[in-house]
């Protein structure tokens, strides 16, 4: 058994404490409300905070969050771990190294504080319409509803793209949870070299561009080919709703925490129920409760993986 080990922090530290310790390489640009993520991680590196590794990871500032996506690409073709952070336009700046980095498949975790973009006017809520617009890039989406959850589904996501392959974007509300402080039990490093199969790690590593075992990356294939590969990956997205599974069973074995893809709280026989994603998720269950307590058929559906979105556990609650 492990010592808890508590500690008062933001969303946005619970996600870089673990992001610092399994990565290579942290590439950012600063944008609110995820800004804090890549200060905490240059802070830490530029005091020597070492990985899991035992070195300390390169944090690199760029000129926008476009250079810090190619940043993160051009690590990973390399054999390092290598991440970003990033929020609203930030996101979307991202999209074409995300489709690259996806359709490569190649493991890595994207941790996105949840903004609105700008539209007629720019707006720091923390709506969904930035992580939204993502969708279609290929990445697996994974959403936390508080700080705790961030930390864990942060180790998650590592867990599951180590595996399965497929690019995870793991987000959280903007300042709804990447600024509330709360307590969180903190993930050790020794719980996380459990949790953290080194032989998947290796096997990123390489998977590098490499002169000594030459492999062609990046072409121009006509629609024929394009098409036989594009769907060649479906496999991977398939069978990848499972691993994050598995990943959320092994890491409750570690930490005692459970998580689901999909949760339902309320009545067995609920005529009315709410399905909703991130931080509005434990106000609703509050409400259910004690709705619920006097008589009332209702329920709420928390979903943590919406992409790929597993229609066939949903259902199977």
């Amino acid at each position: 058994m492990f010592r808890a080990d508590i500690r008062m922090m933001d969303g946005n530290e619970a996600a870089a404490t673990i992001a610092h310790q399994l990565n290579d390489v942290i590439a950012i640009y600063p944008i609110t409300p995820a800004s804090v993520m890549g200060e905490l991680a240059d802070s830490w590196s530029n005091r020597g905070r070492h990985n899991l590794w035992g070195t300390v990871p390169q944090v690199i500032e760029l000129q926008s969050e476009a250079g810090a996506a190619g940043a993160v690409h051009g690590a990973l073709q390399a054999g390092a771990k290598a991440c970003t952070f990033t929020a609203s336009q930030g996101l979307l700046l991202k999209i074409p190294n995300m489709f690259k980095i996806a359709g490569e498949l190649t493991p890595t975790v994207f941790h996105v504080a949840a903004r609105s973009l700008a539209t007629h006017a720019l707006s720091i809520f923390c709506d969904h319409s930035d992580v939204m617009a993502a969708r279609t890039t290929g990445f697996a989406m994974l959403a936390s509803c508080n700080a705790q959850e961030v930390m864990d589904m942060a180790c998650i996501a590592e867990m599951a793209t180590l595996e399965g392959r497929v690019p995870v974007l793991h987000f959280f509300d903007g300042f709804r949870t990447s600024h509330e402080i709360t307590p969180v039990e903190v993930i050790s490093p020794e719980q996380l070299q459990i949790l953290i199969n080194p032989r998947l790690v290796q096997a990123c590593r390489e998977r590098a561009l490499s002169p000594e075992h030459p492999f062609i990356r990046g072409t121009s294939q006509n629609p024929d080919l394009f098409f036989q590969s594009r769907e060649a990956i479906n496999p991977f997205y398939d069978a990848f709703p499972s691993i994050v599974q598995n990943a959320m069973d092994r890491f409750a074995k570690v930490t005692g925490r459970q998580y689901q893809l999909y949760d339902y709280r309320g009545a067995e026989d609920a005529e009315r129920v709410v399905v909703v994603i991130g931080s509005a998720v434990g106000c609703v269950q509050e409400t259910v409760d004690h709705l619920t307590a006097r008589g009332e058929k209702v329920g709420v559906l928390n979903v943590r993986l919406f992409r790929p979105f597993a229609a066939e556990r949903l259902l199977s609650i």
